[in-house]
């Protein structure tokens, strides 16, 4: 009977995958090449903030993503513009603003690159349903929001140059240890102990 249960959840979920999202206009996808940009925002004006970003990490998946190399395409991290805007009358120095704003992409990008790792060494559990997936959504929205809230609180909102320049090292170096699960991967990740 319990073989018949899995049969059955793994056929549902063939034909009723888990949402996920072709980019919409208005986003972008994170890119280590294409930064942000000016185009990239709602441009509004009388606003209290100078400048908001709006950031995504959405997942998919289907029925046998268990059987999978990786699971790094199941995993977006983008950029809303529709949500996001820019009150140039009250910006001095643009491309400081924008590296500001990208660096918290890249903060997203890196907890983007943290939940396909965990799907990734937890994708067996996927044979079960995919309750995982959403957990481990929760908990990265969660972790996000408070590393952004502190990147935010520590930069004094990119103001403290010093400590800014210490989050640029720090971000990289994240990055550079989670390559293998950047959405553009395809490859096989091997299991390390």
């Amino acid at each position: 009977m319990r073989n018949f249960i899995n049969l059955t959840v793994l056929l549902l979920l063939l034909v009723f995958p888990v949402a996920g999202q072709d980019l919409l206009k208005g986003q972008k996808r994170w890119s280590e090449t294409e930064k942000l940009s000016l185009e990239d925002f709602s441009i509004k004006k009388n606003y209290k903030d100078a400048i908001l970003s709006q950031f995504l990490i959405s997942y998919e998946s289907k029925g046998f993503d268990f059987l999978r190399k990786n699971l790094n395409s199941r995993v977006e991290n983008i950029f809303v513009g529709n949500g996001s805007f820019i009150d140039t009358t009250k910006i001095v120095n643009l491309e400081k603003h924008l590296e500001f704003q990208q660096l918290q992409f890249d903060i997203a990008e890196i907890q983007a690159r943290k939940f396909r790792k965990r799907l990734f060494l937890g994708k067996k559990k996927l044979v079960k349903g995919f309750e995982v997936m959403k957990l481990i959504s929760n908990e990265i929205s969660n972790e996000f929001a408070e590393i952004r809230m502190q990147f935010i609180n520590e930069t004094n909102n990119g103001a403290n140059l010093v400590v800014l320049q210490e989050w640029k090292i720090k971000l990289q170096k994240e990055l550079n240890e989670l390559n293998e699960f950047r959405f553009e991967n395809r490859k096989k990740i091997k299991r390390r102990n």
